[in-house]
């Protein structure tokens, strides 16, 4: 499954959330402000949110590290 920007996807904590950037690296999402965790549970993406105002968030997909 590839999730792209302008994607509906369903999280445990802030449930449906509008997906605004897809990053290569969770490292680059991060560096971006991304932090707050979703607990979406995926082998392929993590998703985070970033505060952008009073009781407002954006929310970023990253693909997640493969350790080889």
């Amino acid at each position: 499954m590839d999730i792209k920007a302008g994607d509906y996807i369903q999280t445990p904590r802030f449930l449906r959330v509008k997906i605004e950037n897809v990053y290569e690296s969770v490292t680059h999402m991060n560096k971006d402000g991304y932090n707050e965790p979703t607990h979406y549970q995926n082998d392929e993406y993590e998703i985070c949110g970033k505060h952008i105002g009073l009781n407002r968030m954006t929310f970023a997909a990253a693909r997640k590290e493969q350790l080889i």
